[in-house]
């Protein structure tokens, strides 16, 4: 193709009878850091710039799956915590559970159990207390009876955590009086049925929204990995097909026995 365009400067020149002074054929460069930052930006799109179909293709696919596999399980996760939150609403209450430790003990605050609980807040009104601070406040059952329908339980990340996580919540549960004296709960870290099946459901939820993250991470991967990557194939495509061919034709007419005869001079650079 190089030869073919070249003879035909030569024809248009020698027809003409002009100068052409340095013309350009070949494939033109292409920018390096062009294609580092469409690939930062769009995985693939760098190596498409740089002709490297199948590699733009690849960093593509990646993306897209990366894409959807994050998406997929973010909204699974997200599913399965709700799933747990209204189990955890359904089947433990607040006040169920300050009433036995104000039932047990006549000073809550000497409940072995209540010294070692996790904290959570309860709100009466505008007061917040920590749950110490409530049962120090409160030192009997009878003087927080009448505040009994205003007492709220901060439910954030903490509270589902801890009613997951420890026997300190086990009398929050509904089916906890019917297995407290069950031998099987007591060597095993979950107190009752209903806290065992929520802990598994709270798993599965993080177990889902933990691979969310791991297939985010990925994607960030991605980013990094193609933008080198279509930085140094665009350079080594430079290299192999951005050649130029500069050519410096002068027609010179000059005279002899036998006629008029053209002299041409082609300089051929970069080949």
């Amino acid at each position: 193709m190089k030869r073919i365009i070249l003879l035909f400067l030569i024809l248009s020149a020698t027809v003409s009878g002009q100068k052409i002074e340095k013309i350009q054929v070949g494939q033109v460069e292409k920018n390096p850091k062009k294609a580092m930052l469409m690939s930062a930006v769009l995985p693939g799109s760098g190596q498409f710039y740089s002709q490297s179909y199948s590699w733009g293709i690849l960093y593509s696919a990646l993306e897209l799956t990366g894409i959807s596999a994050a998406v997929y399980y973010n909204q699974a996760g997200n599913t399965k915590t709700s799933d747990y939150k209204s189990f955890a609403d359904h089947h433990w209450d607040v006040i169920r559970w300050l009433d036995d430790y104000y039932g047990e003990y006549e000073q809550p605050w000497t409940n072995p159990a209540a010294e070692k609980t996790h904290n959570v807040y309860l709100s009466i009104g505008s007061h917040r207390y920590t749950f110490t601070e409530f049962i120090q406040t409160f030192e009997t059952w009878e003087e927080w009876q009448a505040y009994r329908d205003q007492i709220e339980l901060e439910k954030e990340y903490h509270f589902y955590e801890n009613i997951s996580k420890y026997k300190q919540f086990k009398q929050g549960w509904d089916d906890w009086q019917e297995y407290k004296d069950d031998p099987d709960y007591q060597v095993i870290q979950r107190s009752s049925p209903h806290q065992e099946d929520y802990a598994g459901m709270r798993k599965d939820a993080n177990d889902l929204l933990k691979r969310s993250t791991y297939f985010t991470s990925a994607i960030m991967f991605n980013h990094l990995v193609s933008a080198f990557d279509a930085y140094f194939r665009t350079t080594r495509w430079n290299k192999r097909f951005a050649h130029r061919v500069h050519m410096n034709m002068v027609p010179n007419l000059s005279s002899r026995n036998q006629g008029l005869t053209f002299h041409m001079q082609i300089d051929l650079a970069g080949l």
